[in-house]
């Protein structure tokens, strides 16, 4: 059974960072700015994995809960930001256009879920982030352009499974049955639509299916990609008796304090060929491909521009 982990790239492709953080910025001081409305604990631990990598590579963190700022050190001038609050959907969309408008700020993180009075508008406030800034693929345009392809940009986690199967040199879908199971469209819709252009017979299932139908076909399917939020989900009645499947585990969550996951790792480890463990490469590869889509965005910034006019 071949583990598939990424700790190792994620930390090649941070050194890298750090070259394209130089080669872009010099020594011009950027930061990354979070909308962080609503403190749990899975979300408390994304957010300081990606604090760590930002200052890892030179970036600056500045956190906007809904009535202070946190910041890692005093250089920025925030005044314009200070004695805010941030409780209500035009305060909110107000902020998001004074990150859009600074220059020092290279990406907006809207942390989701949005609760209280923001929830029903969460869509509204992520179509507010500029699409040069909108690095965690959030808006409705970053996402229509990516789809067609009029720019070469894809999510952060959708990013990290197809440079998983790059560095495994597990590039042969050609006419491969892949089975989808999946609860969001940041995932499905790019992994599917690339797999699909590789030749890829391609089964996507959702909350819609039924646990018959989802066994049924992924008994049948070499690539089995999970990400439900369904603890365990994924177990040896999944599997077929072949031991030539490949399990790409993308979930990753916190449940009564505890690290969970989609796949039973357990009881399908000794009858697939291949695993992604969890965790192990999620995490790591997923906030390293999150701050790649800072500078690949900048690599086509001009082809942004001209279609957001």
């Amino acid at each position: 059974m071949l583990l598939l982990t990424w700790k190792n790239k994620a930390e090649l492709l941070k050194i890298k960072h750090k070259e394209l953080r130089t080669q872009y910025f010099w020594n011009e001081r950027r930061f990354v700015g979070v909308l962080f409305f609503w403190k749990n604990n899975p979300s408390q631990v994304y957010v300081n994995l990606k604090r760590k990598y930002a200052n890892e590579i030179w970036l600056d963190f500045l956190v906007f809960w809904q009535w202070k700022i946190e910041y890692d050190n005093d250089y920025f001038d925030l005044s314009h930001f200070q004695n805010k609050e941030y409780i209500y959907k035009e305060q909110v969309i107000e902020l998001i256009e004074k990150l859009n408008n600074d220059d020092r700020c290279v990406w907006i993180i809207c942390q989701l879920p949005l609760t209280g009075k923001l929830s029903g508008v969460q869509k509204e406030i992520c179509n507010y982030i500029s699409p040069i800034k909108d690095i965690d693929w959030l808006g409705d345009k970053i996402q229509e352009w990516a789809f067609w392809w009029k720019i070469q940009f894809l999510p952060a986690t959708a990013q990290a499974v197809i440079s998983l199967w790059e560095a495994y040199n597990l590039w042969d879908f050609n006419w491969k049955i892949i089975s989808v199971i999946w609860q969001s469209d940041i995932v499905w819709s790019p992994i599917s639509k690339y797999l699909e252009l590789q030749w890829a017979e391609v089964h996507r299932f959702d909350i819609q299916n039924t646990t018959e139908e989802i066994v049924n076909q992924t008994r049948e399917s070499d690539i089995i990609i999970s990400c439900t939020w369904d603890l365990h989900l994924i177990d040896e009645n999944f599997i077929n008796k072949s031991n030539n499947q490949i399990i790409i585990d993308v979930w990753y969550w916190f449940l009564d304090w505890k690290s969970t996951w989609d796949v039973n790792f357990d009881k399908v480890k000794n009858k697939v060929y291949a695993i992604s463990p969890v965790p192990g490469w999620v995490g790591p590869m997923t906030v390293a491909c999150l701050f790649w889509n800072i500078f690949i965005i900048r690599d086509q910034i001009n082809k942004i521009e001209n279609y957001y006019k």
